[in-house]
């Protein structure tokens, strides 16, 4: 009698071994797709507040739209000018969100799905081109958290994130009958016109960069083909020429300013978070599986993407960097192109082991990526709940004037992140707060005549403390005012004092009280001439005859 042989395989045991593993490899592309999805809106979901610098400026006029007409205190300062300016995405979703949920969680579904819509465009257009998904797209996972992000641009980066699911449908489209084209193509114009000015010029340069690589591969014949394209391509933008020629972003047609400083700037912030060699250790390490991706030949791309590179760096030279008053409008392009790009990159590995090692490495990669963004979000997001906190004690329908310190602490991307924590106050505490967004044009909310001249309507920059000192003791009366805080004294309730250490001195003593010693920020209350009331005069003392 022989004993069976233990190495020897268990025909019964084997396959139960072998079934996990081969699920995976089958449903490889799908179970990643759904891992890195959660795992980039996590970062989101663990603070109130996303630190995307201009987005809490953004979320706190979305609080004064929501509450329009109720808030007696908002009512008082702020006004809601409807009209169809090319900004205005956020504005319409999350006030109707804020009807379900609070500020705060409209605010994280609104940033959620702009991530989103910036990680499935990629991954849409290489359907649309190649007729399947395929693993290279999910690299735009690793690409979604960026310098441009962390400005807060939302309008901008959603409008990034439809606009390559614009180009997708075109390409679905592209045999399917003219007026279909144009009903499509139309209404997504008009959702991007919505979203930001600039996703429509994406748009537009991406289906023509396609259609001119289409019209190469009909060696240029002035054909069918090319006149219904034309007026595929150009007849859905015609409404929107009347639409912004009427629209008061119009009056900033002539704020363009070009900077040749700006452009390696806009290709850093591809790839730049909080530090830099944590980014430039992770672009090392993606080099080095993209050249050996390359060398095992398991990469190519699709002949559209050629002219699509080539036209959009051109622009991105060309483009200014203030464009209708807004700044870092050429460093804006490098972000949107590359994600736009990845989409024409096709993964075909050897075998299943190879495909697997890569979706592995564009995890790991992401992995890294959130982890260093999440862990940064979590010390900045400490020192928005220390602002949350410091307002418990303000009044409500307090006046609020901003302004850094003399000697700035902190890297500057931290003092991005906070740079506009302050405008917290116009949620929590229904403020007037000196730094919200107001500027006609841009936006939709103004302030009203009362208080127009108390706040910074031009996009500028907050006083320094020493500007503020200086203007409290050498002002005269008859002066004409020159800058919106001036009259601080009589003026303001409230001081924050940003970018500054734990207990640092009371830049003027004689009209300040520290109401909190908070992280990288002072809160000081304004002292008020009791005899003289509201109408104390900062510069003398005296009271207007």
């Amino acid at each position: 009698m022989t004993s069976p042989d233990a190495s020897s395989p268990r025909p019964i045991d084997a396959p139960a071994r072998s079934r996990p593993v081969e699920f995976l490899l089958d449903h490889e592309f799908s179970i990643a797709f759904v891992a890195l999805s959660l795992l980039v809106v996590t970062p989101v979901f663990l603070v109130d507040v996303p630190p995307l610098a201009d987005y809490v400026n953004h979320l706190a006029r979305m609080r004064v739209i929501a509450v329009e007409g109720v808030d007696p205190h908002l009512s008082a300062f702020y006004r809601i000018d409807w009209q169809l300016i090319p900004n205005l995405a956020m504005d319409l979703i999350v006030p109707a969100l804020d009807r379900f949920l609070d500020i705060y969680r409209a605010g994280q579904i609104f940033t959620a799905l702009t991530l989103l819509a910036m990680v499935t465009g990629p991954m849409a257009v290489h359907r649309a081109l190649y007729g399947r998904y395929n693993a290279f797209p999910l690299v735009a996972f690793v690409l979604v958290y960026n310098g441009i992000l962390l400005f807060g641009m939302m309008n901008y980066l959603l409008g990034v994130g439809l606009a390559m699911w614009g180009l997708a449908l075109w390409i679905w489209l592209q045999e399917r009958p003219l007026w279909l084209r144009l009903v499509v193509s139309t209404a997504l114009c008009l959702v991007l016109y919505v979203c930001h000015l600039y996703a429509v010029g994406l748009y537009g340069l991406a289906i023509g960069s396609y259609e001119l690589w289409a019209w190469a591969k009909r060696r240029f014949r002035f054909d069918r083909a090319l006149a219904l394209d034309l007026v595929a391509l150009i007849v859905p933008v015609l409404p929107l020429v009347p639409l912004l020629m009427r629209s008061s972003t119009w009056g900033l047609v002539k704020e363009a300013v070009w900077d040749s400083q700006s452009k390696i700037a806009g290709l850093e912030l591809v790839f730049r978070t909080y530090v830099d060699t944590h980014d430039l250790a992770l672009l090392a390490l993606g080099s080095v599986a993209l050249g050996w991706a390359l060398r095992r030949g398991i990469l190519s791309v699709h002949g559209a993407a050629m002219p699509l590179a080539a036209f959009g760096f051109a622009v991105f030279l060309a483009m200014p960097y203030t464009l209708f008053g807004s700044e870092m409008a050429d460093q804006r392009m490098p972000v949107a192109l590359l994600l736009m790009l990845v989409g024409f990159v096709h993964l075909d590995p050897e075998d299943k082991w190879s495909k697997a090692g890569f979706l592995a490495l564009v995890v790991g990669f992401a992995v890294l990526r959130v982890a260093d963004v999440s862990s940064h979000w979590q010390r900045i997001g400490a020192v928005y709940a220390d602002i949350r906190a410091s307002l418990a004690s303000v009044p409500r329908g307090a006046r609020m004037l901003v302004s850094v310190a003399d000697d700035p602490k902190g890297t500057e991307t931290i003092q991005a992140s906070i740079s506009h924590a302050p405008c917290l106050a116009m949620i929590e505490r229904s403020a007037l707060v000196s730094t919200a967004f107001a500027v006609k044009g841009k936006q939709i909310m103004t302030v009203k005549p009362p208080y127009h001249d108390q706040v910074d309507t031009e996009d500028g920059e907050p006083p320094r403390v020493s500007q503020l000192v200086a203007t409290s003791y050498v002002r005269d009366d008859d002066e004409p005012r020159d800058h919106f805080w001036d009259n601080w004294t009589v003026d303001d309730d409230y001081v924050f004092v940003l970018y500054t250490e734990r207990e640092a001195d009371n830049p003027d003593p004689s009209n300040l009280d520290l109401v909190w010693d908070g992280r990288n920020f002072q809160l000081y209350k304004v002292k008020k001439d009791e005899g003289a009331g509201a109408t104390r005069t900062p510069a003398t003392g005296r009271t207007p005859g």
